[in-house]
């Protein structure tokens, strides 16, 4: 079975498919009605496609509807864009909730 993370992971790797993405922290979240985990997650690309349109790779994230056993992601978006070691790097923050 397929973690909470992992699931996202595959997802925005089925989205971003030339990223390489790895977690860079997680936390749990909990609110009166609802649990689950915040991610920060760092999506590196070789050929910058996405580095000079982070905004649109923001919007597109947060419209689309992923399909993640037991979890509904809440809120995602593009955080932060930057070059790093001539790889183009964004960083997402992503919150999950339990369902």
């Amino acid at each position: 079975m397929r973690t909470q993370k992992g699931a996202l992971i595959h997802a925005l790797r089925a989205l971003i498919p030339a990223a390489d993405i790895s977690i860079l922290h997680e936390r749990p979240w909990h609110s009166l009605t609802f649990s689950g985990t915040q991610l920060c997650l760092s999506v590196q690309m070789q050929d910058g496609a996405w580095h000079d349109n982070a905004e649109a790779l923001s919007q597109m994230l947060s419209e689309h509807e992923f399909d993640l056993p037991h979890q509904i992601v809440a809120d995602i978006a593009v955080t932060q864009a930057m070059v790093v070691k001539g790889a183009h790097c964004l960083i997402i923050d992503a919150l999950l909730l339990d369902s």
